[in-house]
C-alpha cells in the first residue's frame, strides 16, 4: 500500500499540499471523523486526572483536548503550522508545537500515554518515529497506534481512489521504496515490536463519514486532493464528474452521503 492509501484527512501532518494554507476547512470538514477513535482510546488507555499525554500529529489539536477534559495534561505536536496555530486557539493552556515525529522536542520518559492517528506510516521511517515514541513515553507507559482500518473496510476510498488517478501527475513519480500495509492486521504488530514496544492490544472501531449534501462533499474530497491539483490538472467538470460516479452507491434519499469506514489501533507498552 502506498502513502497515498493512507492519506486521508484525520491527523493531518504531511502530503504534496499545503496542510498550513486549508487548516481551516480541514476543521469544519474533518475534524470530527476520528471521534469515535478518539473516545475508545482514551477509554482503553484509561487517560484521567493527572496524566502527562502527548498526541503525535496532533493536527488542530482535538484529542488534545478531549483528553484535556478528562484531567490529562497535554501536549501534541505536529509539521503544519497553520495547525498548530488553530490548535493554540481552541486548546489555550495546552503545550503544543511545530515538529517532526522523528525528533520530538521532549526529553525522555516524560508522558505516560503516547499517541499517533493516521500519522506513522507518513514517517521516512516508521520504525524510526516509533522507537521516538517510545523514548519520550515513560517506562511501562502506553504508546497507541491508531490508523485506517484495511482497505476493504474503507467506502471513502472508493471515491478517493478514482479522483487521486484523475489528478495524478503525467510525470511518473520515481519509484519509492515498499511500505507496510498499516491497516491489515499483524502490520502495526510487527512494526512495534522492532521499534521496541510490547503489543498488547488491538481492536477496530467504526469511524463513519457522513456529507449532509453533494457540495459538501466535493468541498471535503477537494481538501484532501488539493484544490491547486485539480483545477490545473483535470479540470473542475471533470472532478466533478468523477465524484458523481463514484459516490452515487452512497447517496442516501434525503441527499446526504454516508460511508461506512474503520480505523485500527494497537496499545503497546514502552
Amino acid at each position: 500500500m502506498g502513502e497515498s492509501d493512507e492519506a486521508l484527512p484525520s491527523g493531518p501532518t504531511v502530503g504534496d499540499w499545503d496542510w498550513s494554507a486549508q487548516a481551516a476547512e480541514w476543521v469544519e470538514l474533518w475534524a470530527d471523523l476520528a471521534q469515535p477513535a478518539r473516545e475508545e482510546v482514551v477509554e482503553a488507555t484509561a487517560i484521567g486526572t493527572g496524566m502527562h499525554l502527548l498526541d503525535i500529529g496532533c493536527g488542530t489539536g482535538e484529542f488534545c483536548r478531549f483528553a484535556a477534559s478528562r484531567g490529562a495534561i497535554a501536549s501534541g505536536i505536529d509539521g503544519a503550522e497553520g495547525m498548530i496555530e488553530i490548535a493554540r486557539q481552541l486548546g489555550p493552556g495546552i503545550d503544543l508545537r511545530v515538529g517532526t515525529m522523528e525528533r520530538l522536542p521532549w526529553p525522555a520518559d516524560s508522558f505516560d500515554v503516547v499517541t499517533g492517528f493516521n500519522v506513522f506510516q507518513f514517517a521516512a521511517d516508521p520504525v524510526g518515529a516509533l522507537v521516538e515514541a517510545k523514548r519520550v513515553a515513560r517506562p511501562g507507559g502506553k504508546v497507541v497506534i491508531c490508523n485506517w482500518g484495511r482497505m476493504a473496510d474503507r467506502e471513502l476510498f472508493a471515491v478517493l481512489d478514482p479522483l487521486r488517478e484523475l489528478l495524478a501527475s503525467p510525470v511518473p513519480a520515481p519509484p519509492s521504496p515498499a511500505r507496510p500495509a498499516f491497516g491489515e492486521p499483524g502490520v502495526l504488530e510487527e512494526l512495534s515490536t522492532r521499534a521496541g514496544l510490547e503489543p498488547r492490544r488491538a481492536s477496530e472501531v467504526d469511524v463513519p463519514y457522513v456529507a449532509p449534501d453533494r457540495a459538501t462533499l466535493e468541498r471535503a474530497l477537494m481538501v484532501d486532493v488539493g484544490h491547486l491539483r485539480a483545477d490545473e490538472r483535470a479540470g473542475r467538470k471533470a472532478v466533478q464528474r468523477v465524484i458523481d460516479g463514484a459516490a452515487a452507491r452512497f447517496r442516501r434519499p434525503d441527499g446526504s452521503y454516508r460511508f461506512e469506514n474503520k480505523f485500527r489501533y494497537l496499545i503497546t507498552l514502552a
